[in-house]
């Protein structure tokens, strides 16, 4: 029989309640580990079921009136594109991703955002603090730099502040093709266009 002031008899004290947990910040970088990560595994076979062939030329638009122009020869990636907001492409062991997405911040907070996702596993490393880059198109913002056991990529942030509009484009490449590809990285950042975002 269990004697009334034994430690099992007695009444457990109540716990300190917990404000709820706000997990937004973590969904948003999990999606941005999500994209750059899908975009590392087309790395390893650019002939995935999901790849597309795309007509030299032709405008892709990502969502919120934000467009890009692949580079030839790559093809779109159907698994890494979520209509509205995600596009991928790929071509010679690189991939190359625009997303877009609604965001009230700032353009070093949505910077600071990016470097998270990007270095969230422990597996990849920023190279630099970043740069500021201008494109034919208009788009202004912060290029980053990073590396990782096997490959090597940059991603651009850009935001439109007036009407809460976040563009980052993530280019992985492996490390082997990363300067072969990196030219045609560039023309595809240098197409993309915020058209449709602006009031």
């Amino acid at each position: 029989m269990t004697s009334a002031n034994s430690p099992s008899a007695a009444e457990l004290p109540d716990l300190p309640r917990r404000e709820p947990y706000r997990t937004w910040w973590g969904s948003l970088i999990v999606v941005a580990v999500i994209v750059l990560f899908v975009g590392t595994l087309v790395l390893v076979d650019d002939n995935t079921s999901g790849a597309e062939a795309i007509e030299p030329g032709t405008t892709i638009e990502v969502g919120d009136g934000v467009t890009y122009v692949p580079a030839d020869g790559w093809s779109v990636i159907r698994e890494g594109t979520t209509p509205g907001s995600t596009s991928q492409v790929a071509g010679q062991g690189a991939t190359f991703t625009v997303a877009v997405s609604e965001w009230e911040g700032t353009t070093a907070e949505e910077v600071e955002r990016t470097k998270r996702g990007i270095t969230a596993d422990g597996s990849i490393r920023l190279t630099g603090d970043g740069a500021s880059f201008h494109t034919d198109g208009g788009l202004t913002g912060i290029a980053l730099a990073y590396v990782g056991p096997h490959l090597q990529g940059r991603a651009w942030v850009a935001v439109d502040e007036q009407s809460d509009v976040s563009v980052v484009a993530y280019g992985p490449s492996a490390a082997e093709t990363y300067q072969q590809t990196a030219g045609q990285v560039d023309e595809m950042v240098n197409s993309i266009r915020m058209t449709g975002a602006r009031p």
